[in-house]
């Protein structure tokens, strides 16, 4: 092939040299004039502009969000479609007892029947304790109940929190301290810590993603999961405000 029938637009080059051209032209592969250059290429190669317009064109709507942006959308779905609300009676027997209160976690967070044995061997309660357990969850509506051995009917749920309201403050108040007796013994999987400063508006932005990021655990969650090669987790958050001591 003769250069000049290149340059006088007679020929086009082999697609294999396009590298070298671009090399020789001191034009980066990956740059805005390589891309222009081998659109023209396609263009002229095909006759005809709309090839070249559809490589051109940009993605679709949401194909190009960040991976953070599409989790976070994620999370947002999952949750909604399986949320669920508890009465304040609900609350309240969950409240007054720890045993209570971790088992229904337990429960929800598995599919199909759990026997008090399974559950005594998973949490270390007395068996006394979880019968005592199952009886209240299955009166509160929470659970089946069929001789030593429960099931949730809320197994895959999201469950909401109690309203953040004045007439849930004590039993909101016994509840973490649930968590935080139950804790206590449990395995730490995994932790990060991080200092900064930033503006208050900032920090309530990142908590914003924070609580986001937590509620992706939802997408994750597979209550059918072989209860031998699974476990339950608790994932759990807090930001501390360090500097200065004295702020309000």
């Amino acid at each position: 092939m003769s250069y000049w029938d290149v340059e006088r637009g007679k020929k086009l080059p082999k697609s294999w040299r396009i590298k070298a051209l671009l090399a020789a032209l001191g034009i980066e592969p990956h740059s805005p004039g390589a891309k222009e250059l081998i659109l023209a290429y396609f263009r002229t190669l095909s006759g005809s502009d709309e090839l070249a317009q559809m490589l051109a064109a940009p993605d679709a709507p949401g194909a190009d969000l960040p991976s953070r942006e599409l989790e976070e959308a994620a999370a947002h779905q999952a949750q909604a479609k399986c949320t669920v609300n508890l009465t304040l009676r609900q609350w309240e027997l969950l409240a007054k007892d720890l045993v209570t209160d971790i088992t229904n976690d337990v429960l929800v967070g598995t599919t199909g029947w759990v026997t008090v044995q399974e559950l005594v061997e998973a949490t270390g309660f007395k068996p006394e304790a979880v019968k005592k357990a199952y009886k209240t969850l299955a009166l509160s509506g929470l659970a089946d109940l069929s001789g030593d051995k429960a099931r949730s009917r809320l197994t895959g749920k999201v469950v909401n929190a109690p309203p953040r309201i004045p007439e849930t403050i004590k039993l909101r108040i016994a509840l973490q301290e649930h968590m935080e007796t139950w804790l206590a013994g449990a395995e730490i999987v995994d932790r990060s810590c991080m200092s900064l400063r930033m503006t208050k508006g900032a920090m309530d932005k990142y908590r914003r993603h924070l609580e986001t990021a937590v509620n992706l655990a939802n997408v994750y969650c597979d209550p059918e999961a072989n209860r031998k090669e699974s476990a339950i987790y608790a994932i759990k958050t807090r930001i501390y405000r360090v500097t200065p001591r004295n702020a309000k």
